[in-house]
């Protein structure tokens, strides 16, 4: 154990570091505050969303098995790849208490009839009812997506803040408090004895300076 030095200089240094650490724990609880409540906004929006996901999901896979049956798998791995668009992301980021979390906006997916790259004509009600539901899925899919990197950002930012807060907390502030009373009292004890010794060098020097004067034998 590092032996703890009961001087003036080194109470001055624990009580700085002290101070600093508790402000530090106030500064980082604040942060997980604010951190917490855009957490929470976020998990909200998320929630609403995937729900209707999942069920747009589920929409297209009974759509797909039925639309695979009739119509047969090559035909829709062709007019997939005649429907296949490129999609540009417009990326803005945010600063929530020091932790970087982005947005993305990105144009409508979802097209009419004739822009999706094969005669209309030549296909079933179902497979427009497939790509219809694939493209609504996708704007579904793009709308969430930096929501749910969010969410694990800010997760993970929000569990290292605790791990600080607790180590703040439990170890280094009452070790520093500990610190703190011990020379506190060290001093202190220090100082009694000290006056204690100026008080005897005070009174030794009375005694020598006002010698009591002894009694002379009385004569017969």
């Amino acid at each position: 154990m590092e032996a703890i030095k009961a001087t003036r200089d080194e109470l001055v240094r624990v009580r700085q570091e002290l101070a600093i650490a508790q402000s530090g724990k106030q500064i980082l609880e604040k942060k997980k505050e604010a951190l917490l409540t855009r957490f929470l906004a976020m998990v909200r929006q998320y929630k609403g969303r995937r729900e209707a996901l999942l069920a747009e999901l589920n929409h297209l896979k009974d759509l797909l098995a039925l639309t695979r049956a009739r119509d047969g798998s090559i035909t829709l791995k062709s007019l997939a790849l005649a429907t296949s668009q490129d999609i540009t992301l417009e990326i803005t980021r945010d600063n929530v208490m020091g932790t970087r979390i982005f947005h993305a906006k990105h144009p409508d997916v979802t097209r009419d009839i004739l822009s999706r790259g094969y005669n209309p004509a030549s296909t079933s009600s179902r497979i427009e009812a497939c790509a219809e539901v694939a493209e609504r899925l996708l704007d579904q899919m793009l709308d969430i997506a930096h929501l749910e990197h969010n969410i694990k950002t800010v997760g993970r930012e929000m569990r290292s803040l605790t791990s600080k807060i607790n180590a703040l907390e439990e170890i280094i502030i009452p070790g520093l408090q500990a610190k703190k009373r011990y020379i506190e009292e060290l001093l202190e004890q220090n100082e009694r004895e000290e006056i204690f010794r100026l008080k005897m060098v005070k009174r030794i020097r009375e005694n020598k300076q006002n010698p009591r004067s002894t009694p002379t034998a009385q004569q017969a």
